[in-house]
């Protein structure tokens, strides 16, 4: 047999033996981990913008919050699902509203809304379907809505001259659990007034004490909802004048999950600028 013959019986048995070869069926690459983003937002920006922190109003119509983001590598059929744990944090963390099943696949955005009552720590869970009944995929990163006290205000009156003495009743609304704390607090009131003989402008800073402010002691409405009246007296002459006023008390957050986390300046600061967001 020549070199040429030699060389093809060789690769007829190396085809041979590729023939023979048992076949070995494709496989997928493996899935790539899920992972989630979320963000929570409030109608309250300004207030986020002063502190950093996401802020709902406690029985109001700006209660509730918006946890947005979106999920790589989700998959038609899924399920989205929003967990909430609520201030002391002792307990795990539980889902609020029924799951979201995605009807997309790749990268999903998904948007879902909390209506929390103290302060809450959200995440949200990927899993295989809407009945939760294995491990979740993947679960997000954690953010927190905090809660604040909602003050209602009524009263004041057209003042009369040249001393103007003004009466306000403030409604506070609040979760029963903290009313007890709530209550004892101590109220701090800042007033600015501004005169003018052409217009009624805007007074531009406030002062801790000024216009003479008065609250009364506390009076117990119901089991999440208490009342004080605020009094002012200040001359006003012939002028023309707006006058502004900023009651706060101090936040306890921390002992009753109300409010925000820290301290934010109700009464340690001796003036505020009249576009201050939250003081507490």
């Amino acid at each position: 047999m020549n070199k040429i013959g030699a060389r093809l019986a060789a690769v007829g048995l190396l085809a041979g033996l590729l023939a023979a070869a048992p076949m070995v069926p494709a496989s997928a690459a493996p899935r790539t981990t899920p992972t989630i983003t979320i963000k929570a937002t409030s109608a309250l920006r300004n207030v986020t913008k002063q502190t950093g922190d996401v802020l709902v109003i406690f029985r109001s119509s700006a209660q509730s919050a918006t946890i947005a983001g979106s999920i790589t590598g989700a998959a038609s059929g899924e399920a989205v699902q929003l967990f909430a744990q609520q201030f002391p944090f002792k307990t795990a963390p539980a889902p609020v509203g029924t799951p979201v099943t995605l009807s997309t696949t790749g990268t999903v955005p998904y948007t879902l809304t909390a209506t929390p009552t103290l302060a809450t720590h959200y995440t949200v869970e990927l899993f295989t379907d809407s009945s939760e009944s294995t491990p979740a995929l993947a679960t997000s990163p954690r953010v927190t809505v905090y809660v604040a006290s909602h003050g209602i205000l009524s009263g004041g009156s057209i003042c009369s001259r040249p001393t103007c003495h003004e009466k306000f009743h403030i409604r506070v609304l609040v979760p029963a659990s903290t009313l007890r704390i709530e209550k004892a607090k101590k109220w701090y009131v800042y007033f600015g007034i501004r005169f003018s003989s052409t217009g009624i402008p805007r007074p531009r800073t406030l002062r801790l004490g000024a216009g003479h402010p008065h609250v009364s002691a506390a009076r117990k409405l119901n089991g999440h909802e208490y009342a004080v009246t605020l009094t002012f007296s200040f001359f006003v002459g012939l002028h023309g004048y707006h006058f502004l006023f900023f009651p706060c008390q101090r936040d306890t957050e921390a002992k009753d999950g109300l409010n925000l986390p820290g301290h934010h300046g109700c009464g340690t600061l001796r003036s505020i600028s009249s576009h201050r967001a939250y003081l507490g």
